[in-house]
């Protein structure tokens, strides 16, 4: 697994937590928030805080519980993770990302009949109902979490990263505090813009909104098929050489 180290490493992990930056979650439910929500700029952006401040804590924690998990693993089985056989069933996996990734495209979903953005109304009809109730919005922010950890590729990504950089426990959950910190940085700024515009900044944020919602399905299908052709580059090699019999474990 050198190779994926080499291929994304530190800056890998700082790109993955800005593709989950940009998720239903961390961005386009924080942006409901502060447009739908009343009482004041200042109290409006605190409440979107406090929900950005559980979802971040929600995904260390889950980061930290899958990393104690992984570690042991990589410790008493890294041999065969670098054996062929395992790295031509990881390149399968990657070519199955990358055909993923197209399945996901909004432009894909629309041809099948689906809509690429009925999620994202569902979630903002969610968000107005606990804009202003902060138990309410802990209670978001907890499912947000929940609901997207069944999709959380990009986050998977990087914890394969992390254990294969050899890291302990400690020093992982370090930097995992840094990539839940990149996770919700944007939406912290544009509560901050919030905090200053006041009812100035309704018309940027509803731009952003509609943007983001628009582009959000996008964004985590390129992710998708980013982290499929990488897992492709670092497998295929060894995988091929197995098949052709110049390798043998």
């Amino acid at each position: 697994m050198d190779g994926l180290m080499d291929a994304a490493g530190p800056l890998g992990l700082v790109l993955l937590a800005l593709v989950d930056s940009t998720s239903m979650g961390t961005l386009v439910i924080p942006l409901i928030l502060l447009v739908v929500g009343e009482g004041g700029a200042l109290r409006v952006a605190g409440r979107t805080l406090l929900y950005l401040a559980v979802i971040g804590v929600f995904y260390l924690l889950l980061g930290v519980g899958l990393l104690a998990g992984l570690l042991p693993l990589i410790e008493s089985f890294g041999h065969l993770l670098a054996s062929p056989q395992v790295m031509l069933v990881l390149a399968v996996l990657g070519v199955l990302l990358v055909v993923l990734s197209f399945r996901m495209d909004p432009k894909a979903v629309a041809k099948r009949g689906g809509d690429p953005e009925a999620s994202a109304r569902r979630w903002t009809g969610r968000a107005r109902r606990a804009s202003g109730r902060p138990t309410l919005l802990i209670g978001l922010a907890l499912a947000a979490g929940v609901i997207e950890a069944a999709s959380m590729i990009p986050y998977l990504a990087a914890m394969g990263i992390l254990a294969d950089m050899g890291v302990g426990l400690a020093h992982g959950t370090l930097i995992l505090v840094g990539y839940c910190l990149v996770m919700i940085m944007p939406g912290a700024v544009l509560c901050g813009v919030r905090a200053v515009l006041g009812d100035r900044g309704d018309a940027v944020l509803e731009r952003v909104h509609d943007w983001s919602v628009k582009n959000v399905s996008s964004a985590f299908s390129w992710a998708v098929g980013i982290i499929g052709v990488i897992v492709v580059l670092n497998t295929i090699g060894p995988a091929l050489a197995w098949l052709s019999g110049g390798a043998v474990s």
